[in-house]
């Protein structure tokens, strides 16, 4: 599938509706426009385009996904670099018993490599980060010294230097050419580091997607308004808002929109043309003002699937815009919306990025677990000292000031599904 205004991958629509139909009909009578979280999530990982690629100055690619390989352009070390501060000279001068040594010239670091003298008994003050003087086979820390005068030093006899003490040999970390970051690795300060000592000063990255959070509701108000009695100050979208941006993901757009269909439609289709990504919460279930699953139809974009067997966010729902658009609707209950973006949206965004599918982290749960019949569930945890997790002290789908007792929540599979109740299941920490 292609970004916005690009055509639509008619074997990815192929793939969709087969999928929908066979689990509907293995279905029978049992929600069968319900699937499974895991369906779900395996459907929405097939969805989104890979993210187009632009070149990005190294200091500002730092949480972007590198498209293009880096390969050192030397050898790294590029010399046989000194390790401690000290001083070079010859292992064989020590074996046959020399102690004290005529000190022939100094090498700082980021100074030209100088050469050993060939009088037996001579060395060279170097330091860290300084190139070994040739002739030069190891390194004798000043911590070893046990006496010195203008022009020579003693070491101690417990000192005993071998060839290649203290000296990193050049092109033992890599050979000139060898690649050193592989594409689809997310850039941290390992990465960024490893990039510049390479010489790259531009990297191929993937384009961050145009991403736009729209929360929906009559009963909404600015957060700097003070609230009637029927009416609620808007938080999700400030969450979710929050979260993708601490995730790598800054969203273009933040907003609310109506429930009117007519006030909605015409917002909606604009954001569909300028965005690659459509998170939605609110007006997604079966009410009589939840429009979002009509509306969205009628604009051509395709359902993927609505209605997932987990708990929170039973009513969440993705679909397809005509241009390979990924719209995310989820609940507009607080706990479910943030529920949904962590294990919905962020592994879908990180596949459209170029990242590799990532196995979630495992933690063990205590016998509190409490797994639910048919249905999969984001349970809020507390970890502990001992890296094991134990429910949080939270309340509903509503409860978004109980999450703050939370440091993540852990994916329990349906009652009857779970092989031992101790043990590890998938954790997923709030951004």
């Amino acid at each position: 599938m292609a970004g916005v205004g690009g055509k639509v991958n008619r074997q990815a629509w192929s793939f969709i509706d087969d999928a929908n139909l066979a689990w509907r009909a293995s279905r029978g009578n049992e929600d069968p426009l319900m699937v499974s979280f895991h369906e779900a999530l395996e459907l929405l990982l097939k969805c989104p385009p890979l993210m187009a690629a632009e070149r990005c100055r190294l200091e500002d690619a730092a949480g972007r996904v590198l498209r293009k390989s880096v390969a050192a352009d030397r050898a790294v070390p590029a010399y046989d670099r000194v390790m401690m501060d000290g001083y070079a000279l010859r292992s064989a001068d020590w074996q046959v018993g020399r102690r004290s040594f005529r000190v022939t010239d100094s090498a700082p670091a980021g100074r030209a490599a100088v050469s050993l003298s060939a009088e037996i008994g001579t060395c060279v003050e170097v330091m860290t980060g300084a190139p070994c003087p040739s002739g030069a086979d190891c390194i004798v820390p000043v911590e070893e010294v046990i006496g010195s005068d203008p022009g020579s030093v003693k070491f101690a006899e417990s000192a005993a230097p071998v060839a290649g003490r203290f000296i990193h040999r050049a092109g033992s970390d890599a050979a000139a050419g060898q690649i050193l970051l592989e594409s689809g690795v997310l850039l941290g300060s390992r990465e960024i580091g490893v990039a510049a000592s390479c010489g790259a000063a531009w990297l191929e990255v993937s384009r961050v997607p145009r991403i736009a959070v729209i929360a929906t509701g009559d009963k909404l108000v600015a957060v700097d308004e003070f609230p009637a009695p029927h009416q609620i100050r808007q938080s999700n979208a400030h969450s979710l808002a929050a979260a993708l941006k601490l995730g790598g993901y800054p969203p273009r757009r933040v907003g609310v929109l109506s429930d009117e269909v007519s006030a909605a439609r015409p917002v909606i289709e604009e954001l569909l043309a300028t965005h690659d990504w459509l998170v939605l919460t609110g007006a997604v279930s079966k009410g009589a003002r939840d429009f979002v699953p009509t509306l969205l139809a009628e604009l051509g974009c395709r359902e993927v699937f609505h209605g997932v067997a987990q708990r929170p966010g039973k009513p969440a729902g993705c679909w397809l815009g005509p241009g390979g658009q990924v719209v995310m609707a989820l609940p507009g209950n607080p706990v479910s919306a943030l529920t949904g973006l962590h294990a919905f949206v962020f592994p879908a965004l990180a596949v459209a990025s170029g990242l590799p599918r990532l196995s979630a982290r495992r933690v063990v749960m205590d016998d509190r677990a409490m797994p639910l019949p048919g249905f999969t569930r984001h349970l809020p945890v507390t970890l502990r000292a001992d890296g094991r997790a134990e429910p949080a002290a939270t309340g509903n789908s509503g409860d978004f000031i109980g999450l703050l007792n939370s440091d993540g929540f852990v994916t329990l599979p349906p009652r009857g599904e779970m092989s031992a109740i101790s043990a590890a299941f998938p954790f997923t920490p709030w951004l």
